[in-house]
């Protein structure tokens, strides 16, 4: 790749050097500063605390860094600040008791072993624990048996191979954000880094397909719209690990990352709160807060930055065709019934529901996406793809919150664009699927009239309302379910 095109794509190497080195800068203040016996880093994330998952991810960056040929003093002094500041007891101990958390707790100890800094006590006690029969005696997720058998080679200097998890994972499977939760991001992030080696193994031929980076790609205008640039940011390692390059979308959404990185001098966690930070009164108490809820974004933002220095990285993808696209019949229809029952609920013409509800600006989480739309093309990106990306992003954080009024209109807002996108198309396949026998759509038209839709107001108000409390309804009704 020329470095020209790299540079406008996706920055100079001096500044993805920077970045990494400031990641790495980020993540040993983190291991130095971070008080273990803190709530906050005490909390109990099943086989280990918070405090320990910093520490084996922490350790993981290193590794990954130290493996290629930059920032190596820096990658050398975050593992003996790890070693300095962990004390392996506790792990060696439960170790000894459950063989099958050597490849979980264990990970850590193994990563020290790598930089020569782990005991010999801690790698007899690790060692041991692999060469168990009881390694693999409790049940895992995909994503979590390769990540196993990925901490197992740096045991055995191998990969074992595990084709039947990789074929069961969320990445192997037809899906799309409309139906994900961020938790399905990260295990299809994580399938893709553990089948890869991150980046140091060619993609595996069942993830080299177009539905895998579909997915992927409609996930990255998701994240972005929605503020989860640690969530993007593995995305955006996805794509490089499986094609060594950047999606239109992945191009703008990292040009988006290194802005808001500059901006702030950290890339924000969705986890992170303004108004809880200023909360705590002692500094103390703040800076455990900002490391514990920062540290992990702005290691894969590094990893991001190490990928696109070490590995043999392209020219972004080029935007592909425009297909011919037309309002599909489910929005049409969707607004019809919508119409027919608001006609209904509110006692009025249904021809003045159709007109009131025509008028209506849907908005929500996703906020004004006009106005998204015009600060990503601010950032320089051809205006179809903003737009597309926009679109996207409008489809799926409407289907997310079941607001299929704001659904329709944001596939009718992608018609008027003229562009057809994989998430247009499940959008349109979402609404089509909320449809009931007998007439209506969507489960809030299982529950009874609203009587509240009746009240005073203009009517404006009044079909605002009796949208907002079939909403109300569903959103009720499944947590119900979910409590159950």
């Amino acid at each position: 790749m020329e470095p020209n095109a790299r540079a406008n794509a996706y920055g100079t190497t001096d500044e993805l050097r920077d970045r990494l080195a400031a990641s790495l800068d980020f993540a040993q203040r983190t291991v130095e500063c971070a008080d273990p016996l803190h709530p906050m880093w005490k909390v109990d994330l099943g086989q280990v605390s918070g405090f320990d998952k910093m520490m084996m991810e922490a350790g993981l960056f290193a590794l990954l860094v130290a493996r290629t040929e930059y920032c190596q003093d820096a990658a050398w002094s975050l593992a003996r600040a790890i070693r300095k500041n962990y004390d392996s007891g506790s792990a060696i101990a439960c170790i000894l008791r459950h063989p099958r958390l050597a490849t979980s707790i264990g990970a850590l100890l193994l990563v020290l072993e790598r930089f020569g800094l782990a005991t010999a006590r801690e790698i007899s006690v690790v060692h041991r624990a692999l060469e168990s029969p009881y390694l693999e005696s409790s049940e895992h997720v995909p994503f979590r048996l390769l990540d196993r058998r990925w901490i197992w080679s740096l045991a055995q200097s191998e990969i074992r191979s595990l084709p039947e998890a990789l074929h069961l994972s969320t990445a192997c499977r037809t899906t799309h954000p409309i139906y994900m939760s961020r938790d399905d991001g990260y295990a299809i992030t994580h399938a893709v880094m553990y089948a890869t080696d991150f980046g140091a193994r060619p993609a595996p031929a069942v993830l080299d397909g177009d539905a895998l980076w579909k997915t992927i790609d409609a996930a990255v205008a998701w994240c972005l719209a929605a503020g989860d640039f640690d969530l993007l940011a593995e995305l955006l390692l996805s794509q490089l690990f499986l094609r060594r390059r950047l999606s239109p979308y992945g191009v703008v959404a990292w040009r988006r990352s290194r802005r808001l990185w500059d901006s702030l001098g950290f890339l924000p966690s969705p986890s992170l709160s303004a108004d809880a930070f200023v909360a705590f009164d002692e500094a103390e108490e703040r800076r455990q807060y900002a490391f514990h809820n920062m540290y992990h974004t702005m290691l894969v933002g590094g990893l991001v930055a190490l990928a696109l220095l070490d590995q043999r990285v392209t020219p972004p993808e080029a935007p592909s065709r425009a297909d011919p696209y037309e309002e599909p019949a489910s929005v049409g229809r969707a607004i019809a019934e919508a119409s027919r029952h608001l006609a209904c609920a509110l006692g009025i013409d249904s021809a003045l529901a159709q007109a009131a509800l025509a008028e209506m600006k849907w908005t929500g989480q996703d906020g004004d996406l006009d106005a998204l739309s015009s600060d990503w093309t601010g950032e320089g990106f051809a205006e179809a793809t903003v737009q597309a990306m926009a679109n996207d992003a409008a489809i799926i954080l409407a289907a997310q919150d079941y607001a299929l009024p704001r659904l329709a209109e944001a596939l009718r807002r992608a018609a008027v664009a003229g562009t057809a996108t994989p998430t247009i198309q499940a959008g349109a396949d979402f609404l089509a699927r909320q449809f009931l026998a007998g007439g209506g759509v969507g489960a809030g038209m299982l529950a009874k009239e609203q009587e509240a839709a009746a009240g005073d107001g203009d009517l404006s108000t009044r079909v605002t309302s009796a949208l907002a409390n079939c909403l109300i309804t569903v959103s009720t009704q499944l947590s119900g379910e979910v409590a159950a």
